[in-house]
């Protein structure tokens, strides 16, 4: 601050029991209090942004047995519709094409029915289907005790 004539400041102090200053505080205090309800209903919104988001994604859902392909590449081998395997894991998907959940881990192949746009991997507990979409390939999985095998017969 500058001083003007007569050696005052432009300026003056205000001392912090005076009326203006408690008038100043409280009006702070005010402004201060409205921006943290601001604030709190932004991140309240915010967080129920949040979970809904996660609910909406991870909800069950059914998977696409439309898209299941006519033939898989399974224990070496190409089956189809004649194949008593190709029945086994076409019948168990459309008995259970409900209750699917997006996943986004990275399971370890164990018996996998294998063809480019769609892939069934047999794991003990669970299995995980995988398509091909116009987003891309969705993994879904689902935790059940399924019957399927986990071993390929041997051809002998």
């Amino acid at each position: 601050m500058l001083p003007e004539e007569g050696g005052h400041h432009k300026y003056q102090s205000v001392q912090p029991d005076s009326p203006s200053a408690r008038a100043v505080n409280a009006a702070l205090t005010v402004y201060m209090k409205k921006a943290l309800k601001v604030l709190s209903y932004i991140f309240l919104c915010l967080a129920l942004v949040i979970v809904g988001i996660y609910f909406y994604v991870f909800r069950e859902q059914e998977i696409k047995v439309n898209f299941i392909p006519s033939y898989f590449n399974y224990c070496g081998k190409q089956i189809d519709s004649k194949d008593s395997e190709y029945k086994e894991v076409v019948s168990w998907l459309n008995q259970n094409k409900g209750g699917w959940v997006l996943s986004f881990v990275s399971y370890i192949p164990t018996q996998v029915y294998r063809h480019p746009a769609f892939s069934v991997n047999v794991l003990k507990g669970g299995v995980v289907v995988s398509y091909k979409t116009d987003y891309g390939y969705p993994q879904y999985e689902k935790t059940i005790n399924h019957g399927l095998k986990l071993v390929c017969a041997s051809n002998s």
